[in-house]
């Protein structure tokens, strides 16, 4: 079977330097490993000869336009691998995810609901193929901090796109309910890509929350991996991957999020177990090593 991971051109430069957008590229390596597919960095990728194309992340084309390479190419089966699903009403993107969601066998990712709302005509092509902690060897080897600083972590982007963490962070400048002695708030690449599992490890808890679509973040599996306490908005999604509120994680709304945080903080014994039972748990379901078993199973679909 020969294939083929094809990226735009843009993800070269990223993934050059190490960390920015290393999500894609941990597996994708495994990938390359497993199945020997080259990696291409491309705007107008040749796709002649393959048995199997895995498109990422389309919609980040030159002009966000689908190469005609991808959309005239006969005799391969084309994995439409989307990243972030929704255009925010951008006309250029909508009309690329048509003509992808057209073109592919199969359509995978997360964003589950939003899938199912937005683009129902190709439900039949859709597989579920959620996020992940990676790489699984940075974490594994963690325990949970017996010291940790005792404080909830917030991090990543925090603006209209993640509205609950925007909410968040008023409240953290109002000091509402002393906030500002509970919550320690870091941009997205405070840290390193390589460092950030012993990064969230140095904390008691974080706080992950799904952005305007309902999809789980990385933070969904990477802070229980690192061994910190979870503290998360409920989703749909959240419930479909396994996760149990007050077996894996503390559930958080606008209404309570304050009180919860005050809750974890004055009593840590009471979710020191919590820290335990979920570390094992997303250890066990959702590294990048199970994402690379679901993946083998939509390949096998395509009976190649």
């Amino acid at each position: 079977m020969k294939g083929a991971i094809i990226l735009p051109a843009v993800y070269k430069k990223r993934h050059a330097t190490g960390h920015l957008s290393m999500v894609s590229k941990v597996l994708f390596d495994l990938m390359k490993e497993k199945y020997g597919f080259s990696l291409l960095y491309s705007n107008s990728p040749n796709l002649k000869g393959l048995d199997v194309a895995i498109i990422y992340s389309s919609h980040r084309f030159e002009n966000q336009k689908v190469p005609t390479s991808i959309l005239n190419a006969k005799g391969v089966k084309i994995i439409n691998y989307y990243g972030d699903l929704p255009c925010y009403g951008n006309k250029k993107c909508l009309e690329n995810r048509r003509l992808m969601l057209e073109k592919c066998d199969i359509a995978m990712g997360g964003y589950s609901e939003y899938f199912a709302t937005h683009y129902s005509k190709y439900v039949n092509k859709y597989r579920f193929f959620p996020g992940r902690f990676y790489p699984y060897e940075r974490y594994i080897n963690l325990q949970v901090n017996p010291n940790p600083v005792m404080k909830c972590l917030l991090s990543g982007h925090i603006n209209r796109f993640y509205p609950f963490r925007a909410y968040i962070k008023t409240l953290y400048k109002r000091n509402t309910g002393g906030l500002k002695g509970m919550l320690s708030i870091k941009g997205r690449w405070h840290v390193p890509f390589e460092n950030y599992p012993a990064f969230l490890n140095t904390y008691f808890c974080a706080i992950a929350t799904s952005g305007m679509h309902a999809c789980m973040v990385g933070k969904y599996f990477e802070i229980p991996a690192a061994g910190a306490l979870l503290l998360a908005k409920r989703e749909k999604e959240l419930d479909r991957l396994g996760y149990e509120p007050y077996v894996h994680y503390v559930p958080i709304t606008k209404q309570n999020v304050v009180s919860q945080i005050q809750k974890v903080l004055t009593n840590p014994n009471d979710y020191n177990e919590m820290r335990h039972v979920a570390m094992k748990f997303v250890h066990n379901n959702h590294s990048d090593l199970n994402r690379m078993k679901q993946f083998e199973e939509i390949l096998n679909e395509l009976n190649l």
